[in-house]
């Protein structure tokens, strides 16, 4: 009888511990996760920024990123894009991008600059941050395409639903 009330105790002291697994949400688990994106004809490791938090930071305290590493900014509706640089150490390159995956822009952008960098078309879809001078060096223009097949293969990895951000 002594051991089933302590084998009770036990159960029920496991059962009230209030220690809980991460809260965020699985999809922000996978925020550091680089995925394969094809921008013109040369191939990117993205991270892939889809909720309002990863956003939000974006590639904020990035130090150093390597000629593959970049953030795509996923939005599910076409619109004017605005960045800025705050707390961002990096000169970084953006391409603002149309719903099919065509690049309708690129501007360069200044680290540490609180002044906005804003795209000159309202059919932006999803926006693309590699470092300053990528996109030249490696031939990416206006016109060219984002494989649009490698994002949502991306967002799926993610746990995102492709269709929310890609019709």
């Amino acid at each position: 009888m002594t051991r089933l009330l302590f084998l009770s105790l036990v159960l029920a002291l496991v059962a009230c511990d209030s220690r809980q697994a991460s809260s965020a949400p699985v999809a922000e688990l996978g925020i550091e996760k680089r995925f394969p994106v094809r921008m013109g004809v040369v191939l990117g490791q993205l991270q892939i920024a889809a909720t309002d938090l990863e956003k939000a930071r974006g590639l904020m305290g990035v130090t150093k990123l390597t000629d593959e590493q970049g953030m795509v900014f996923m939005y599910d509706a076409e619109t004017r894009m605005s960045f800025w640089m705050k707390d961002t150490p990096l000169d970084l390159d953006i391409a603002f991008v149309a719903r099919d995956g065509t690049v309708l822009e690129v501007r360069t952008m200044t680290a540490g600059d609180t002044e906005t960098t804003s795209s000159g078309s309202d059919q932006v879809r999803f926006a693309i941050e590699m470092r300053a001078g990528w996109f030249g060096h490696f031939g990416v223009k206006a016109g060219d395409k984002i494989n649009i097949d490698d994002l949502r293969a991306a967002l799926k990895a993610r746990g995102f639903d492709p269709k929310r951000f890609i019709p």
